[in-house]
């Protein structure tokens, strides 16, 4: 879920399993309605970025505000070691 600052958190078990680990900067990029965080030091070649945002020291993430007015109700999961965001539906 969204802070009140329209912030992100990634919990810490998932960030130490992923290939965000160590990392300052990410893409935000898009895949069938699910935010993917892809790492700066990686690239995005072929995938549609929105934005590159940092990573604060509590592992938060601000999302555009695009994605907030889709959504204050995000959970993050992990997928074959990339960090994802997806919609809860209610």
């Amino acid at each position: 879920m969204l802070d009140s600052a329209n912030r992100l958190t990634i919990p810490s078990a998932l960030m130490e399993q992923s290939n965000l680990k160590g990392e300052k900067k990410v893409y935000i990029t898009v895949e069938n309605g699910d935010i993917h965080f892809i790492p700066y030091s990686q690239g995005a070649e072929g995938h549609k970025v929105f934005d590159v945002r940092s990573l604060d020291a509590k592992r938060r993430i601000t999302l555009p505000t695009s994605f907030v007015k889709v959504s204050s109700e995000w959970e993050v999961y992990l997928l074959n070691g990339e960090i994802w965001a997806t919609r809860l539906l209610l």
